[in-house]
């Protein structure tokens, strides 16, 4: 299950908005809003589409972390997991974390045991395994994972700028134990 990705919508066409995610500009669809947002708001992203507004003055004045729109989205996937298998509780939900999805684990735990109060996860740990920074060279053809850094501008077994990543921006529920 993915996770909820909190963006920034800088242009609105329609019922389309462009968002902003630490540089990367994507397209998305605002038709399961029930209000249009404004340039300048922040909204979290599921499949491509919009899903819940966020004021900007509560992200910019900080009342409102990252990790806190993320905690909630684990929240409510582990609310609707325990719905549908006819569950009343949960106790412990695994996530992977990559270590340049923007998310930093320490603060992810914080908010996620501020919030996780009179829900179905009030008693649950949570579990998170963070993926490396990792890619293929397009010039050295090999695969490789850089531990410890967020950002690569080159091969670390070649030099070349020449490379994919392929691993290290996941945000996915892996598992929950339930009952």
């Amino acid at each position: 299950m993915c996770l909820a990705v909190p963006s920034k919508i800088i242009e609105i066409k329609d019922h389309v908005a462009t968002i902003d995610v630490f540089g990367a500009r994507k397209e998305i669809s605002l038709m399961l809003l029930p209000e249009t947002p404004r340039v300048g708001d922040y909204v979290l992203i599921h499949a491509g589409f919009a899903i819940q507004t966020i004021v900007r003055e509560s992200v910019e004045s900080g009342e409102v972390m990252h990790e806190s729109s993320i905690a909630l989205s684990i929240l409510d996937i582990a609310e609707e997991q325990c719905r549908e298998q006819g569950c009343s509780a949960v106790n412990a939900i695994r996530v992977r974390i990559g270590k340049a999805a923007g998310v930093l684990p320490d603060s992810l735990l914080f908010a996620f045991d501020a919030l996780k109060e009179n829900t179905v996860a009030e008693k649950a740990q949570l579990l998170i395994d963070v993926v490396p920074v990792g890619g293929k060279c397009n010039y050295c053809k090999q695969e490789f994972d850089v531990d410890g850094e967020p950002y690569i501008f080159a091969c670390p077994l070649c030099g070349s700028s020449d490379f994919v990543i392929e691993r290290g921006r996941e945000m996915d529920v892996e598992d929950m134990e339930m009952q």
